[in-house]
Order: C-alpha cells, then sequence, then structure tokens
C-alpha cells in the first residue's frame, strides 16, 4: 500500500486536515481477507495515517511532486517484478506478443475469456485527477515538465467511477497504453446508469487552466543548435505548415519574410540565433537571426496569436538583442508581402529598394528593408 497514491488535494473536510488511515487500522480491514500488506510512502511513518502530514489541502505543485514520486517508485516497481522473473524463470511473465499453437482460438479483446497462459498482473486501485497526473508522465516517457507552478496542465486523462484504464509494461520506462477509461464490467443492457463520474458535469473541466495564465508570452533566445527537443519540434511544423506555398489566408506572417533555397545554402549554422515566443511550453512564434549578418530570416507566427503582441514582442526582442550583442549594426529583412512589409514599416524597418519582381502569387522576391540599430 503506497502513501503516496491518493487523490489530488489530500484528505481534508472543510479545509480540516484527516490524518487517514495508518498501518494497523487498514491491516484490521483486511484481516478478512487474509491479505497481508506492506506500506511505502507514508510520510510520517506507518504508525501515522498516510495524511498526517498533511497541513491543509494540499496544492497542485505538491500534487505533481507526489505524482512524479510515485511514478518513479511505480516504475522501479515493475522493473523489479521483471528482473525477479527472470532470475527465476517465472511462467507468469512472458512475451505476450507471440502466440502459441494451442492459444490461437483466444480472443485478446474478451477481458473475460479463459487463457491458457496466466499473465503477471499489477493492478493500481486510485482516484481520477491523480492517475491523470501519473499518466500524463508515463505517455511523456521521462519528459514530463510542469508548464506553470500552482497551475494544472493544459491536457488530461478523465476517469469514469470504475473506470479502468490498460497498460503493457516492457521494462525501464516503456509503455503501451491498450485502453483508457473502460467498463467492460458495466456493459450489460441495464448498467448504463451505473456509469458515473467521467463527465464535464462531473467536474473534469475544473482542470483546464483559465487562458489567463496560458496567454502571457515570454521570448527566449538560443544558438540553433541549443533550441530544447520540444521547442525545436514545434518551430520545425510552425515553418513546416506555414512557410510553405499556398497557404493562403495564413499567410501574413508566413509570406513576408521567407528566405528562398539559395539564400538558406549560404547561412551560417554557428552564426544563427532561434527566436521564439512562448505560451507555457507552446511556441507561437519564431524567427531566426543570423548574428554575423544580421539577417532575420523564417519569421513566423500562429494564425490565433496574430490578434496578441505576439509578433511585435518577437520583433522587439531581436532588436533587443542585437543591441545588446552589439555584433551587427542594422538588421535585415525580406518581406515577400504588402502585409508583411506594412508589418516591419510599423517596428521600426525603413526599405533600401523598394522595387521587385512579383511573381504571379502576388509575392514579391527582392524588396529588402533594414532596421538600424
Amino acid at each position: 500500500i503506497n502513501g503516496f497514491y491518493h487523490e489530488s488535494e489530500g484528505c481534508h473536510t472543510r479545509e480540516e486536515v484527516e490524518p487517514g488511515m495508518n498501518a494497523e487500522q487498514i491491516n484490521k480491514i483486511l484481516e478478512l481477507s487474509g491479505v497481508k500488506a506492506s506500506y511505502v510512502g507514508f510520510q510520517n511513518g506507518e504508525e501515522n495515517g498516510w495524511y498526517s502530514h498533511g497541513d491543509g489541502p494540499e496544492t497542485r505543485p505538491e500534487s505533481e511532486e507526489r505524482a512524479a514520486k510515485f511514478y518513479l517508485w511505480m516504475v522501479e516497481f515493475l522493473d523489479q517484478q521483471l528482473y525477479e522473473a527472470e532470475e527465476q524463470n517465472q511462467e507468469d511473465v512472458f512475451d505476450a506478443g507471440v502466440t502459441l499453437p494451442e492459444e490461437e482460438h483466444e480472443r485478446d479483446h474478451d477481458r473475460f475469456g479463459p487463457r491458457t497462459r496466466r499473465r503477471r498482473t499489477a493492478i493500481f486501485v486510485g482516484h481520477g485527477d491523480f492517475m491523470s497526473l501519473v499518466l500524463k508522465r508515463i505517455v511523456a516517457g521521462f519528459g514530463h515538465a510542469v508548464e506553470k507552478e500552482s497551475i494544472p496542465h493544459r491536457s488530461a486523462f478523465v476517469h469514469n467511477n470504475t473506470g479502468i484504464t490498460e497498460l503493457e509494461y516492457f521494462g525501464n520506462g516503456k509503455f503501451l497504453i491498450m485502453s483508457s477509461n473502460q467498463t467492460p464490467h458495466l456493459s450489460g443492457p441495464d448498467d448504463g446508469h451505473l456509469i458515473t463520474g467521467g463527465s464535464l458535469k462531473d467536474g473534469w473541466s475544473y482542470l483546464m487552466p483559465n487562458d489567463n495564465f496560458l496567454l502571457d508570452a515570454e521570448v527566449a533566445i538560443a544558438f540553433s543548435d541549443e533550441v530544447q527537443p520540444h521547442v525545436q519540434e514545434q518551430t520545425g511544423a510552425l515553418r513546416s505548415l506555414y512557410l510553405s506555398k499556398g497557404v493562403g489566408s495564413n499567410s501574413f506572417i508566413a509570406d513576408m519574410n521567407h528566405l528562398d533555397v539559395t539564400d538558406a545554402a549560404d547561412r551560417d549554422a554557428s552564426n544563427e540565433l532561434t527566436v521564439v515566443v512562448n505560451r507555457g511550453l507552446q511556441v507561437v512564434g519564431c524567427a531566426s537571426l543570423d548574428e554575423k549578418t544580421g539577417r532575420l530570416s523564417d519569421v513566423v507566427i500562429r494564425p490565433s496569436a496574430r490578434r496578441s503582441q505576439a509578433a511585435e514582442s518577437l520583433i522587439e526582442a531581436v532588436k533587443s538583442h542585437a543591441r545588446q550583442s552589439q555584433k551587427v549594426e542594422k538588421i535585415v529583412v525580406q518581406p515577400k508581402t504588402d502585409e508583411g512589409r506594412a508589418f516591419f514599416k510599423k517596428m521600426g524597418f525603413e526599405f533600401v529598394n523598394d522595387v521587385g519582381q512579383y511573381s504571379e502569387d502576388g509575392t514579391c522576391e527582392n524588396i529588402r528593408m533594414e532596421c538600424k540599430l
């Protein structure tokens, strides 16, 4: 019995802490079944209640920290099961992806059907929100990060009361999520009223953070080879979607400063900085700045973020960094569209030449604008 595995916010009645049961009290309940339990995670010792350490309702950061502890313990527990089974040649741990001839009649999706070989199964019985915190760490594969302290994450897993999520474990933190929030035990024709607890009316929508906490934009600058993987993935997707030809109404920032292939070939990655506008862990805009030439390229803003000041914040951050670094005297852009040129003019850029060759799609290749620092 793991004292870390309880619902978010702990145990309390009207803000007054309830200590929860201790090991002795739990053992008395289990006596009738003959189960002998072991205990871990009782933070004040198993002689005290599992929430006796609390001084009020558990905060969100405390729930996240506890979920990280439980996830680590769970992976270690499962790994130990695998190691012991391998050393002792246990028959109930085997590769279920291989079907033996005598198992060809079995239907894997029939949870109540007989099995020729019994498999070792670990069952974790807990509460919905905390299970969601653990599942997010399982899905992230040790890469989960709290986006904003004290604020719920922007995604969550929902569970019905008695809902079952089935995982297959392959060791070293590797999981397959086989199903989520299933209720096969409540699948009878008269069981519909027994499925409860998993709707929006049951309060799950309150886990979604308010936009006021997510729309604050921050600008980060890093050398292109030092960009964090989750940022690199998002900037790559942004550029692929909105710097490509034929993006139609999404082409405000997309085409206004798009490098052609010949320019891209001349770029020196050692001088290139990636500038991103973040809302929490979400990237809403990015650009590339060559610190040697002052060339600003691949400027792209998510269409849904254009009504905010994301684009302005991006360009102001570029100008501020360039002034502080003192490596260039001006920033140079080549916007392709009239809208792009109007935007850069508003941001303090001036035309170097305003005559260019227009393409059939209405873009112009040769117009340059500069902003002196």
